[in-house]
C-alpha cells in the first residue's frame, strides 16, 4: 500500500490544478446559459467570471464573422472573375461556331459545284459524238479541266483551314499557332515597355521644366516682394516727411498770423493816434491775399505730388491730407 505524505499531497494538488487551468486556457469559450436557481444564487465573483467568459464568447464570435466576411468577399470576387471569364469563354465560343459555320456552308458549296461539274462531266454517245465531229470542243475540256483543278484546290485549302480550326495541342498546327501566339504576347510586351519608359522620359522632362518655370516665377516674386517692402519703406518716410513739413507749415502760418494780427494791432493803435485806419485795412487785405495765395500754391503742390506717386505705383496712392491709401 502507497502512503503519500503532506507535502507531495500539496505538489500534486497544485499540479492537478495547474494543468486544469492549462486545460480551462486553451479550452475555446463557450455560451454562458444559467439557471432560474444560479441566476439567484451567485456571487458578485461569479458574476464577473460568467461576464468575463461571455464576453469572450462574443469576441470569438466576431472574429468568426469577420473571417467568415473576409472569404465571402473573397469567394464574391472569384466568382465575379469566373462570370467574367465565362462570359469571355461564351463569345470566343460563338465567334467560332460563327466561323465555323461559315467554312462550312463554303464547303457545302463547294462541294455541291463540283457535283455540278461531275455531273456535266458525265459523257454521253451523243456527247461524244459531238467531240468528235467539233474541234473547238478541244479547247472548252481544257478550260474546264483547269477550273476542275482550281477547284481541287480550293476545297483542299478550305479543308485545311477547317482543320486548323479544330487543331489539339498535340499538333502540328496547334503547336505552331501556339509558339506564334507565345512570340507575339513577347513582341507586345516589349512594345509596351518601350511605349511606358517613352511616356514616364516625357513626363520626367516636363516635370523638370515645370519646376523650373515655378523656380523662376518664384525667384520673381521674391524680388517684387523686396522692391514692394522697400517702396513701402521710402513711402512711410515721405509720409513722415511730408507731415513733418505740414506741422512746420502750419505752426509757421499761426506765427505768421500771430505777427501779423500784432502789427495790425499796432498799426491800428498808431493809425488811430493819428487819425489813419486804411493802412491796416489795407494791410489786412494784402495779408488775406498772401493767405490764399499759399493755400494755392500748397493745393497745386500736393496735386503734383499725388500725380507723381499715382504714375509711379498704382497700389499706393496720396490724399490731399498726405496719407497713404493703398
Amino acid at each position: 500500500m502507497l502512503v503519500l505524505s503532506a507535502p507531495d499531497m500539496m505538489s500534486e494538488s497544485g499540479d492537478v490544478q495547474i494543468t486544469s487551468n492549462l486545460a480551462e486556457r486553451d479550452k475555446p469559450p463557450s455560451r454562458v446559459v444559467l439557471s432560474e436557481h444560479e441566476l439567484s444564487s451567485f456571487s458578485t465573483q461569479e458574476w464577473q467570471n460568467c461576464w468575463k467568459q461571455q464576453d469572450s464568447f462574443i469576441a470569438l464570435l466576431e472574429r468568426k464573422t469577420n473571417s467568415q466576411e473576409g472569404e465571402l468577399a473573397e469567394l464574391r470576387q472569384l466568382t465575379e472573375r469566373t462570370k467574367g471569364q465565362l462570359f469571355e469563354s461564351q463569345q470566343r465560343e460563338k465567334t467560332l461556331v460563327r466561323r465555323l459555320a461559315a467554312k462550312e456552308q463554303e464547303t457545302q458549296d463547294y462541294v455541291c459545284q463540283l457535283n455540278e461539274l461531275k455531273s456535266s462531266q458525265v459523257p454521253t454517245t451523243s456527247t461524244l459524238r459531238t467531240v468528235l465531229l467539233d474541234p473547238a470542243v478541244n479547247s472548252i475540256l481544257q478550260h474546264l479541266q483547269s477550273e476542275l483543278q482550281a477547284t481541287h484546290l480550293k476545297l483542299e485549302d478550305t479543308q485545311n483551314e477547317l482543320s486548323a480550326w479544330k487543331f489539339t495541342p498535340d499538333s502540328n498546327t496547334g503547336k505552331r499557332l501556339m509558339a506564334k501566339c507565345r512570340l507575339l504576347y513577347q513582341e507586345n510586351e516589349e512594345l509596351g515597355k518601350i511605349t511606358s519608359s517613352g511616356r514616364i522620359a516625357k513626363l520626367e522632362s516636363d516635370l523638370a521644366l515645370q519646376k523650373s518655370f515655378s523656380e523662376e516665377v518664384r525667384q520673381s516674386q521674391n524680388e517684387l516682394d523686396s522692391f514692394l517692402a522697400d517702396l513701402d519703406e521710402d513711402v512711410e518716410g515721405m509720409q513722415s516727411t511730408i507731415l513733418f513739413l505740414q506741422q512746420e507749415l502750419k505752426k509757421a502760418k499761426d506765427t505768421i498770423q500771430a505777427l501779423q494780427k500784432e502789427n495790425c494791432a499796432l498799426k491800428t493803435s498808431n493809425g488811430r493816434a493819428n487819425g489813419d485806419t486804411s493802412v491796416c485795412e489795407r494791410e489786412q487785405t494784402d495779408s488775406e491775399n498772401e493767405i490764399e495765395r499759399t493755400r494755392g500754391v500748397k493745393r497745386i503742390r500736393r496735386s503734383s505730388v499725388l500725380s507723381i506717386d499715382y504714375n509711379e505705383d498704382d497700389t499706393l496712392v496720396l490724399n490731399t491730407n498726405g496719407d497713404v491709401t493703398e
